[in-house]
């Protein structure tokens, strides 16, 4: 009866249904150098189907494991439910776009350390194997590369994108490792379900607008599995619309996931996977059906987003290494489902090559998204808020002018990163959702408030219109002691954000160009 409890529970916290509904309030009129914005109620949300265009993003080894370079098109099958697809485009890995180290924008690692669900032991075994890849490479690393923790208390940036290595480096060695009393005593078992899943869909939700794959290394044991067989329908149906919204946020956001799971190998573990025909000791989810089918758990998420899980390994430092090296080559390539249908149920995924290749791609996908319930939604935006971390699909720049308590700032959005809806007069409009927060010089938050506003543009001019940003006009409170304001501003319609951290001391009078996450 107790488990049913814990059980029910989660049906109030998945995914932040404690989130409380952002208040309104009515913005001054907007400047004029983008199309006019109101305030407006945000649409309510239905569900959409996702099965338009899917995107692979595919490894291809020997028998070896060696990366297999210089494929063609015609070297790839791809089949899905058994059914074989059409490859409408294809990328090799050479044709990647590789920018320049002042502003390179692709691939980009990023390390978490999962002291929330890992044993204080396990976890420092797995920080000084980190050190011990990180010391292994090159002062200049090769990929741009985050470092954040999830702990009891939050999830947070330790060092935000970087190819300085020392850097990565002196970030461990500043951070004060958090015990994890949450994963040693009973009961915090679905809050470390529901804190681990909102990490998932922050991350995709932060990278949505950098280009290309994303290789995420999550050093931890991961959340508590959760055995679905004989839980009650609709506790069942809660539990996986909760992970089909983050393994579709990770896709979208072509984040794959590796699941390094540090627990110390002994030879006792090592007997066991040995005699269990794992001798690798890399965990793979069955390739024949919905990965969390039965199960939810971290492991999973590597075959459903193209990665690999690993357990009872030693070698985290040689683990990570491969996982990265993943990230840095492969295949993309895109078809459009010949099922056009709306059935939400997993569809798998398979790519066929010539005897002595294997391909590892994403092992399938949802193709319908379920909707975020305006409480989510309040509790994305906020949480995107009270971070660091660089969001980059609605590119954002910020000006203003402060009063002795207040600022009045005027938000610039990229207009062609904005989805518009079409008006039955033919005009375009955008909905955004603006959460306005102020900060200590420690960090700790002042005040908060979220906007609801809209961008109407007429027909007549929507080309030209969309050549210059949108403009928005708020007004923020300065409480005593704010130290930095963080601006968050969210496409209702996808869910998209984009971020801005300024000192209010030191607001620009004029629009700079948002700075690229390798910037930072």
């Amino acid at each position: 009866m107790r488990k049913l409890t814990l059980v029910l529970i989660l049906l109030g916290t998945i995914l932040g249904s404690a989130a409380q509904e952002a208040k309104k309030s009515s913005p001054a009129p907007p400047a004029n150098s983008g199309p006019p914005a109101t305030t407006a109620p945000a649409a309510a949300p239905t569900f959409k189907a996702t099965s338009r265009l899917v995107l692979l993003d595919v490894v291809v080894t020997d028998l070896n494991g060696r990366f297999v370079d210089g494929l063609t098109k015609a070297d790839f099958q791809i089949f899905e439910d058994k059914t074989p697809q059409v490859i409408a485009s294809f990328e090799a890995p050479a044709d990647h776009p590789r920018n320049p180290i002042s502003g390179g924008e692709e691939p980009v690692n990023i390390f978490v350390l999962d002291e929330l669900n890992t044993k204080f032991t396990d976890m420092a075994y797995a920080r000084e194997q980190l050190v011990h890849y990180l010391r292994k490479q090159p002062a200049q690393l090769e990929q741009p590369s985050a470092l954040m923790v999830l702990n009891n208390k939050d999830f947070k940036v330790l060092q935000n994108y970087t190819r300085d290595r020392d850097l990565l480096l002196e970030a461990l060695k500043k951070h004060a490792p958090d015990f994890p009393f949450k994963q040693s005593r009973w009961g915090f078992g679905i809050d470390r379900l529901d804190r681990s899943l909102l990490a998932l869909q922050q991350i995709a939700a932060a990278t949505m607008g950098i280009p290309g794959r994303k290789t995420l290394i999550w050093v931890g044991v991961g959340f508590p599995v959760m055995n679905l067989i004989g839980v009650h329908e609709d506790i069942k149906t809660t539990i996986e619309d909760g992970v089909n919204r983050a393994v579709n946020r990770l896709l979208e956001a072509r984040v794959t996931v590796y699941p390094i799971d540090p627990t110390i190998m002994d030879s006792m573990r090592k007997t066991a996977a040995m005699d269990s025909g794992d001798p690798d000791m890399g965990v793979f989810a069955n390739l024949d059906n919905d990965p969390f089918d039965t199960d939810v758990n971290l492991a999973n998420f590597g075959p459903a987003t193209g990665g690999r899980s690993f357990h009872w390994r030693n070698d985290i430092d040689e683990v990570i290494q491969a996982s990265a090296e993943d990230g840095a080559k492969y295949y993309t390539m895109a078809y459009v489902p010949s099922d056009r249908s709306d059935d939400p149920k997993f569809r798998t995924i398979r790519i066929k090559m010539r005897p002595g290749l294997i391909a590892r791609t994403r092992n399938g996908y949802y193709p319908v998204d379920v909707p975020m319930t305006k409480d989510m939604v309040a509790l994305d935006i906020e949480q995107a808020a009270n971070n660091t971390f660089l969001y980059t699909a609605l590119p954002v720049t910020v000006t203003g002018k402060v009063t002795q308590n207040a600022a009045a700032c005027t938000l610039y959005i990229n207009a062609q990163a904005i989805s518009w809806q079409p008006l039955p007069n033919g005009d375009s409009r955008a909905q955004f959702r603006i959460a306005m927060a102020s900060f200590s010089g420690s960090n700790k938050r002042l005040a908060y408030d979220v906007k609801e506003m809209a961008s109407t543009t007429p027909a007549a001019s929507f080309k030209t219109l969309l050549q210059r940003p949108v403009a928005l006009r708020i007004q923020t409170p300065l409480p005593e002691g704010v130290k930095r304001l963080r601006f968050v501003v969210r496409d209702e319609a996808t869910g998209h954000m984009g971020a801005i951290d300024v000192d209010p001391a030191h607001i620009p009078t004029v629009a700079e160009p948002p700075k690229r996450f390798s910037e930072q």
